[in-house]
């Protein structure tokens, strides 16, 4: 056995030794020390000790275990790129979609697994067949490959987009069904939003609003940027006949790599969007979606890897972290002079994002301060209703870190 083998399956051995080892103090990890416990996650990722950082809703950080997983297949890849050896990516592939169906409430032959929410929302904006005068129902939250990708399309083929229109902060759970209801008529054919906004958090009533869109025989495309590892998702149980995400948000894996669920029975109306080489018709279910030449294959071992870890910390336990740290920061910032808090405080509302509005100073001066003078790592919205600085802590965060955040805001709001 060559010794280019014998390092991979050292490698290999001591991948499989990680996690062992890590299940092991998380199960020993006693209850009555949630700090401990958290800790212990934190220590997996590899952030860098002065940085505060509270973007996961744009990029997460890979922890450890996936990157560790993603380098050592990539150099198994270019250490032996043959057929032969890469044909072990094919039974990944398949391991990974029956991961994703399992966390989705799907089967296998529902997934396809696209590059990012972008690619995989795209897929359905294109591959739906419609006619000029068919009515698209969005919203102003929605992200620009949910929205301006609508407005493409419509503009090509003569659709007609209608907008719902979201207050800041949203009203209630029945105020934002009721506008979906009012902007659907008999031409709907499409009802597109968005789970969980990334303007200001708001998250959608999806069960509510797809039960809606099918009363009318609308399709509905749900992204879940901000969902997808973030809260845990039945997709059966939502109804909706399409859902996108992304690895490198919530669920803290890899970049360019995505997830797409198709309702199998909904599966036969959308056309693919890319043909080559290994595409036939005889591709079961949504595999045909995902068929766009060669693709990073150890990167898709790597989104297995983080699935895993998500499953190691345990689902409930990742969502009831976030929406805790979230709402700690939402107990501190709200009621405060000169913040302005555009996030909902209801729990049925809201999920890991916050955001707020320091109302005595140019927001882009704000972020920037916050930046240079406190190594804060935000988001920013520049303008328009939703103008302010977004906060997603995930995690990977302590609320010791939430507190420094929360006093470095009220620093700069004092101006």
């Amino acid at each position: 056995m060559s010794e280019s083998i014998h390092a991979s399956r050292r490698g290999f051995l001591g991948v499989i030794s990680a996690w062992g080892g890590l299940a092991a103090a998380l199960n020993a990890a006693p209850n009555a020390n949630p700090d401990a416990y958290w800790d212990l996650v934190r220590e997996q990722f590899p952030l860098e000790k002065e940085l505060v950082y509270l973007n996961a809703a744009n990029i997460c950080p890979a922890s450890r275990l996936v990157s560790d997983r993603h380098a050592q297949f990539a150099k198994d890849f270019n250490a032996n790129p043959s057929m032969q050896n890469r044909e072990k990516f094919k039974t990944m592939q398949e391991e990974v979609r029956g991961k994703l169906a399992g966390m989705l409430g799907a089967s296998a032959d529902e997934i396809a697994i696209t590059r990012n929410t972008s690619e995989a929302s795209n897929l359905i904006v294109q591959g739906i067949d419609l006619q000029a005068g068919d009515e698209i129902v969005i919203t102003d939250h929605n992200h620009q490959s949910n929205k301006e990708a609508w407005l493409v399309r419509a503009k090509r083929h003569g659709l007609v987009i209608k907008t719902v229109t979201v207050p800041i902060p949203a009203l209630s759970k029945e105020a934002l069904i009721a506008a979906f209801e009012r902007a659907m008529t008999p031409r709907t054919k499409v009802v597109a939003f968005t789970h969980v906004t990334s303007t200001t958090g708001t998250v959608f009533p999806a069960r509510e609003i797809c039960e809606l869109a099918h009363r009318r025989n609308a399709w509905v495309h749900l992204d879940g940027a901000q969902s997808f590892g973030m809260l845990r998702i039945n997709l059966r149980e939502i109804g909706c006949d399409s859902f996108s995400g992304s690895a490198h948000k919530w669920m803290m894996g890899p970049l360019e790599a995505g997830v797409l669920y198709v309702r199998e029975s909904q599966i036969p109306r959308i056309w693919p969007a890319i043909v080559t080489a290994g595409w036939s018709e005889t591709l079961k279910g949504a595999r045909k979606f995902e068929n766009v030449g060669q693709r990073d294959d150890p990167r898709v071992s790597a989104f297995g890897a983080a699935i895993d870890f998500y499953n190691l910390v345990g689902p409930r336990k990742v969502e009831e972290r976030a929406r805790a740290l979230a709402a700690h920061l939402k107990h501190k910032l709200a009621n405060v002079p000169n913040i302005r808090m555009k996030t909902n405080l209801q729990p049925e509302l809201s999920a890991g994002i916050v955001k707020v509005q320091i109302t005595n100073r140019p927001t882009r001066e704000c972020f920037d301060r916050l930046w240079k003078n406190h190594h804060l790592a935000l988001a920013i919205t520049d303008s328009g209703d939703a103008e302010g600085l977004r906060i997603s802590p995930h995690i990977y965060n302590s609320m010791a870190e939430l507190d420094r955040a929360v006093a470095a805001i009220l620093e700069v709001s004092r101006g």
